[in-house]
Protein backbone atom coordinates (compact mmCIF):
# COMPACT_ATOMS: atom_id res chain seq x y z
CA UNK A 1 0.00 0.00 0.00
CA UNK A 2 1.24 3.49 -0.78
CA UNK A 3 0.37 6.84 0.70
CA UNK A 4 -3.15 8.15 0.17
CA UNK A 5 -4.06 11.78 -0.49
CA UNK A 6 -7.56 13.12 0.25
CA UNK A 7 -9.08 16.62 0.36
CA UNK A 8 -9.31 18.15 3.83
CA UNK A 9 -13.12 18.16 3.87
CA UNK A 10 -13.27 14.49 2.89
CA UNK A 11 -10.74 13.54 5.57
CA UNK A 12 -12.71 15.40 8.24
CA UNK A 13 -15.93 13.68 7.12
CA UNK A 14 -14.22 10.29 7.57
CA UNK A 15 -12.65 10.89 11.01
CA UNK A 16 -15.30 13.18 12.41
CA UNK A 17 -13.50 15.94 14.35
CA UNK A 18 -11.10 18.76 13.75
CA UNK A 19 -9.43 17.98 17.08
CA UNK A 20 -8.39 14.49 15.96
CA UNK A 21 -6.79 15.94 12.82
CA UNK A 22 -5.15 18.75 14.80
CA UNK A 23 -3.58 16.22 17.15
CA UNK A 24 -2.28 14.16 14.22
CA UNK A 25 -0.74 17.26 12.60
CA UNK A 26 0.63 18.70 15.83
CA UNK A 27 -1.37 21.93 15.58
CA UNK A 28 -4.19 23.56 17.52
CA UNK A 29 -7.80 22.76 16.63
CA UNK A 30 -8.30 26.43 15.80
CA UNK A 31 -5.70 26.10 13.02
CA UNK A 32 -7.71 23.27 11.44
CA UNK A 33 -10.88 25.32 11.82
CA UNK A 34 -9.25 28.23 10.00
CA UNK A 35 -8.12 25.89 7.20
CA UNK A 36 -11.70 24.71 6.75
CA UNK A 37 -13.24 28.20 6.88
CA UNK A 38 -10.72 29.69 4.45
CA UNK A 39 -11.70 27.34 1.62
CA UNK A 40 -8.02 26.82 0.77
CA UNK A 41 -7.04 23.82 -1.36
CA UNK A 42 -5.58 21.60 1.38
CA UNK A 43 -4.93 17.89 1.02
CA UNK A 44 -4.26 15.40 3.79
CA UNK A 45 -1.59 12.78 3.14
CA UNK A 46 -1.95 9.46 4.95
CA UNK A 47 1.33 7.55 4.88
CA UNK A 48 1.66 3.76 4.98
CA UNK A 49 2.97 3.91 8.56
CA UNK A 50 -0.07 5.94 9.70
CA UNK A 51 1.63 9.34 9.78
CA UNK A 52 -0.55 12.25 8.73
CA UNK A 53 0.62 15.37 6.90
CA UNK A 54 -1.23 18.17 5.17
CA UNK A 55 -0.24 20.41 2.31
CA UNK A 56 -1.79 23.36 0.57
CA UNK A 57 -1.82 23.34 -3.21
CA UNK A 58 -1.31 26.83 -4.60
CA UNK A 59 -0.71 28.21 -8.05
CA UNK A 60 2.64 29.76 -8.90
CA UNK A 61 2.82 32.65 -8.47
CA UNK A 62 0.40 32.50 -5.56
CA UNK A 63 -0.33 36.20 -5.76
CA UNK A 64 -0.90 37.82 -9.14
CA UNK A 65 1.39 40.71 -9.95
CA UNK A 66 -0.06 44.19 -9.94
CA UNK A 67 -0.40 45.75 -13.36
CA UNK A 68 2.29 48.32 -14.06
CA UNK A 69 0.68 51.68 -14.79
Amino acid sequence: MSMKTVPLSEYLAEIGTQQVLANALGVQQSAVSQMVRSGRNIEVIIHEDGRIEAQELRPIPARPRKAVA
